[in-house]
C-alpha cells in the first residue's frame, strides 16, 4: 500500500504544533505522526516536503453561497465544480453548498445538482447547509421577501430526507418551526437559528427541543437590550450552541468578535465566510439568486444596503482573527477546523491530523499562506511556488 510522507513541517496535534516529526498517510488517511529520524522510507512512498511550514487540518466552512463567479443556486455542474476548486485554493477541504430562499423548484434544482457532488473522491463538498427558506422577515437582511414562507412538511420533508443536509438555518418562531427542529434532529441534522427574531424565552424553548447553533452571529437578529436580552444571550448561556462568525470586520467590529471570544470560548465559535459569488473576483455587480448584488470595495450588498453574503475567504478569516483578536495560528486554528467539525458530528473524521483521520490536510506559510491542499491525501493544490 503506497504512502506520502509529509515532512520538514510544524505539525497540529489538538492544540499545539510539533515539529521534527513526519506525517504518515495512507490510503485517504492519516495513518500515524512518527518522529522523523524513525521513518524508513520505503519503496513506492510520495514524499511531500513542508520545508518548515504549518501542515494543518483542511478549513471546514459551514456556510459557502459560492465564489469566484459560481453560486450553488446556479444548479450547474459547471458551477459547482468552480466552486470546489476555487475554495481549495483557499485551503478548504471541507464545505457545505449553501442555499437561499428561493421558489421550491429552484431549491430542488440546486439539490439536485449538489447531490451528484456530495462526497466524490477529492472534493472538498461534503453535504448541504440549507439556509431558508423559512426566515423571518423583519429579520432577512438581503433574502428576497418574496420567497420567505412558514414552514410546510410537505415542502421541507422530501429535502430532509434526501440525505444531503448537515445544517438547517431557520426562524424557530415561525408557525411549524417546533415541527421543523423536531424533524431536522430526528434526521441528525444540526439546527441553527438565523435570520430570526426569537425571544429569550423563546430562544431557550428551542434550545430545550435541540438548536444548536447561531447563524451569522450577530447579523439577522435582534441586538442586546438591558431588559429584552433577546436570543443571542440565551444561546450564549447554553454550552452546547455554537456561535458562526464572519470575521471580515464589516460584519461584526473586530472587538464585539472579541467580545464573543471572551464570552463563550473559541471551541463554540465557527467562522465561516459566507461568501457569494463575488468572492475572489473585483467589484462589480452580480446576482445572488433573485437578489441584485453591488460590490464596493468588497463589501456586498442589495439595492436596499444590506449586507448581501461577503467576499471573505477561509484563508483570510485565519488572517484576520488572528490580527482582530491578537491570538496565535495554534489559538485561531480550531475556530476553521475542530470547532465546525464538531458542531455537525463530524470530528475527528474532519478538522483533525489524528490517526484514522481523513487525510484532508492544508500546508501553510506563514507569509504566503496555502501552499498547498490535499483531500484524502491526494494534492488538489498545489502553490505555483511548489
Amino acid at each position: 500500500m503506497s504512502r506520502t510522507l509529509i515532512e520538514d513541517g510544524a505539525v497540529w496535534q489538538t492544540d499545539r504544533f510539533i515539529t521534527g516529526h513526519t506525517l504518515i498517510v495512507s490510503d485517504g488517511r492519516v495513518k500515524q505522526l512518527m518522529p522523523a529520524e524513525d521513518v524508513a522510507v520505503q519503496p513506492g512512498d510520495r514524499r511531500l516536503a513542508a520545508d518548515g511550514r504549518f501542515i494543518m487540518p483542511g478549513f471546514v466552512d459551514l456556510h459557502c453561497h459560492g465564489s469566484d463567479g459560481f453560486d450553488v443556486m446556479d444548479a450547474s455542474a459547471a458551477a459547482l465544480q468552480g466552486l470546489c476548486d476555487f475554495v481549495a485554493r483557499q485551503g478548504v477541504t471541507s464545505f457545505l453548498g449553501t442555499t437561499m430562499a428561493d421558489s421550491r423548484q429552484r431549491i430542488d434544482a440546486a439539490l439536485d445538482a449538489l447531490r451528484d457532488f456530495v462526497n466524490r473522491p477529492q472534493s472538498p463538498l461534503i453535504g448541504v447547509h440549507l439556509e431558508g427558506p423559512y426566515l423571518n422577515a423583519a429579520f432577512r437582511g438581503s433574502q428576497p421577501a418574496q420567497h420567505l414562507r412558514a414552514p410546510q412538511p410537505e415542502e421541507y420533508m422530501p429535502w430532509l430526507d434526501s440525505g444531503l443536509i448537515k445544517l438547517l438555518t431557520l426562524a424557530p418562531e415561525l408557525d411549524g418551526g417546533g415541527e421543523l427542529i423536531r424533524a431536522a434532529i430526528e434526521r441528525g441534522i444540526t439546527v441553527s437559528q438565523g435570520h430570526s427574531g426569537a425571544s429569550y424565552e423563546d430562544t431557550r424553548e428551542f434550545i430545550a427541543a435541540g438548536l444548536r447553533q447561531v447563524t451569522h452571529t450577530f447579523n439577522g437578529m435582534a441586538g442586546i437590550h438591558h431588559r429584552q436580552p433577546g436570543s443571542f444571550v440565551a444561546a450564549s448561556e447554553h454550552p452546547a450552541v455554537n456561535m458562526e462568525i464572519i470575521p471580515d470586520g464589516v460584519h461584526v467590529h473586530p472587538a464585539v468578535i472579541r467580545l464573543l471570544l471572551r464570552l463563550v470560548g473559541a471551541e463554540r465559535v465557527l467562522a465561516i465566510t459566507d461568501a457569494m459569488r463575488a468572492a475572489g473576483l473585483a467589484d462589480g455587480e452580480f446576482g445572488m439568486g433573485d437578489v441584485a448584488v453591488v460590490v464596493q470595495d468588497g463589501i456586498a450588498r442589495d439595492r436596499f444596503g444590506s449586507l448581501a453574503g461577503s467576499t471573505l475567504t477561509m484563508s483570510q478569516a485565519l488572517r484576520n482573527l488572528m490580527r482582530f483578536c491578537d491570538l496565535s495560528l495554534a489559538e485561531a486554528l480550531p475556530m476553521l477546523t475542530r470547532a465546525p467539525a464538531r458542531a455537525i458530528g463530524m470530528y475527528p473524521r474532519k478538522g483533525s491530523l489524528h490517526a484514522g483521520a481523513d487525510a484532508d490536510i492544508v500546508i501553510w506559510d506563514e507569509q504566503k499562506g496555502v501552499q498547498a491542499t490535499l483531500i484524502g491525501g491526494e494534492p488538489v493544490y498545489l502553490a505555483p511556488s511548489q
